[in-house]
């Protein structure tokens, strides 16, 4: 299984699941979720160091991190934690990156440990229409990292501003499915800001 690239999303979610000491399970009940947009920002400058901004979007951020060595852009990406009512810990995170702007856009979902790998995840940015599968490209002890390259149709569903919701499932290691929502509200514009950034 190919290494996939760990996103500032990833850094962030696994530092901040590994304070916690425990990786939370899929047992809480579908829906019973809250989306903190603002505090996943927090989590991020803590993991990433003082060079880190972000800037946010209703229930999304646009997150940025120093350059690399030898690079001279920040790199950036489109994102937003779901944490399980009753739940510290972050239950899962959702990111937008692309490379370039002449490169293709891809989805992240990084997610507990205990799924089954086979199952991968599951995004849809209109339930019960569209459905973009996530497989697994590797996992850490904190968490496992699910990705796909978006087509145009795919990225346009998280830009229309009717969509409230979409949803992603997962399988636990049992076999059993859990499916939750999240907010897509400001999504569309963290895309568009993050998009012009590439631009320039």
């Amino acid at each position: 299984m190919r290494t996939a690239i760990i996103t500032i999303a990833a850094v962030a979610l696994f530092s901040s699941i590994a304070a916690h000491s425990q990786v939370r399970t899929l047992e809480s009940p579908p829906g019973d979720l809250k989306q903190k947009p603002a505090e996943a920002p927090k989590a991020a400058l803590a993991a990433a160091g003082p060079d880190t901004t972000t800037e946010t979007f209703g229930d999304w951020s646009i997150l940025c991190a120093a350059p690399a060595a030898g690079a001279s852009d920040r790199s950036c990406e489109v994102d937003t934690t779901l944490t399980l009512r009753g739940q510290s810990a972050p239950f899962a995170r959702i990111a937008f990156v692309r490379a370039a702007k002449d490169k293709p856009t891809r989805i992240i979902a990084i997610v507990p440990v205990n799924v089954s790998n086979a199952a991968g995840v599951k995004i849809e940015s209109d339930p019960g229409k569209s459905e973009i599968d996530l497989p697994f490209k590797s996992c850490v002890p904190a968490g496992c990292v699910a990705e796909a390259e978006l087509t145009k149709d795919q990225l346009q569903g998280f830009h229309a501003p009717t969509k409230t919701a979409g949803q992603i499932t997962l399988v636990d290691a049992s076999g059993k499915s859990a499916t939750v929502q999240f907010s897509l509200r400001g999504v569309d514009q963290a895309l568009d800001s993050f998009f012009k950034r590439q631009e320039k």
